[in-house]
């Protein structure tokens, strides 16, 4: 006769009943799992509305099996040590980019390389599939212990200028061009001379002649209100810089209940997708109100055509052939890799025609 029965052939009904319900209340508590999200920015615009979207999905969906506590605007860990303090623990789910730790995800860099990538959404997904299923990259993320879970896309880099005008890459020469990683010096091969400005002076930069052109997206040049300080924006659609992801520690993950695990990764997916559409909407928005006027200020916008494409093409060669070059001391092979990206690009610009 087992201990259970016998307490329910001595005590009354009702008690049993209270029992039973208490037990299986701490049962229930102690299977939730908290975990931690870190971020570096502020919990505003977006990108961040649709991450707090996807981590209550998360909550809501593991039926009370998992609380996530936020920790936005480095809060919890700085930017640069979020990829550290999710490998280590410390956060359980963190915004990651790759240009903060260039060495540890260096094949994941392969999304912040000079390759055509003109479309929000086909850029992003083409990274999704390559992280989630490319040996290299998987192999990267396992040493790491971390576990990709989803991208955010930024969009193609444009450019706005003040009192010039950029119509192909000719005008590059001479011009001061605030941009970022290889786009500055790829920009310099072309002629221009490069500025070390952060976005977060641009404006200044611009409205005061320290720059001629500054890279930009369409919702940075809303949202730093850039379009007071130009007087021309440039549609170059070709590049972007997206290295930019959600990780998770993997020894955490791995511990959840694989029904939670495959929901994080569907949502993931699904995050990745919407973040890019919804940035890819305002990015065109914002380009098509400049043409008629934002706060009263228009700006003529003007659009490089395949020939200055291929130019940058070729300005882009060089940094290609760069990172193939590390990548073989690594014992990776770097060209498979972009050919690999290339490959997951076209295919989404393909399946996204009408």
């Amino acid at each position: 006769m087992t201990g259970s029965f016998e307490i329910r052939a001595i005590l009354p009904t009702g008690i049993v009943a209270l029992a039973v319900a208490m037990v299986t209340g701490i049962t229930a508590a102690a299977a939730q799992t908290t975990l931690r999200f870190a971020d570096y920015s502020p919990n505003r615009g977006i990108r961040a509305e649709m991450v707090e979207d996807f981590l209550t999905q998360i909550e809501t969906a593991s039926d009370g099996r998992i609380k996530i506590e936020r920790y936005w605007a480095q809060s919890l860990l700085a930017g640069t040590k979020i990829l550290e303090g999710v490998r280590n623990g410390v956060a359980s789910i963190g915004t990651v980019t790759a240009d903060y730790t260039p060495n540890e995800l260096f094949a994941y860099r392969v999304g912040d390389l000079p390759v055509r990538n003109p479309h929000e959404v086909a850029g992003a997904l083409a990274l999704y599939d390559l992280a989630t299923t490319n040996p290299v990259l998987q192999a990267e993320f396992d040493r790491l212990g971390v576990v990709y879970i989803a991208n955010y896309s930024v969009g193609p880099i444009q450019m706005v200028c003040n009192r010039t005008d950029l119509t192909s890459v000719d005008d590059f020469a001479g011009k001061k061009v605030r941009a970022v990683g290889d786009w500055s010096q790829i920009f310099a091969t072309l002629g221009a001379i490069p500025a070390l400005v952060p976005l977060s002076e641009a404006y200044q930069a611009l409205g005061s002649g320290m720059v001629d052109c500054s890279q930009a997206y369409g919702y940075t040049t809303e949202s730093y209100k850039l379009y007071e300080v130009g007087t021309s924006f440039t549609v170059i659609d070709g590049g972007t810089i997206q290295a930019n992801g959600l990780f998770f520690n993997k020894r955490e993950f791995q511990a959840l209940d694989p029904r939670d695990q495959e929901m994080i990764r569907r949502l993931g997916r699904e995050m990745t997708e919407k973040i890019a559409a919804a940035t890819r909407a305002r990015n065109q928005d914002v380009i098509a109100r400049l043409e008629t006027g934002i706060d009263g200020h228009v700006l003529k916008v003007h659009h490089f055509d395949e020939v200055d494409l291929t130019r940058i093409d070729e300005a882009s060669a060089p940094f290609l052939d760069a990172f193939s070059k590390d990548a073989a001391a690594r014992g990776i092979d770097g060209a498979a890799l972009i050919a690999s990206y290339r490959a997951q690009i076209a295919a989404h610009l393909e399946a996204l025609k009408p």
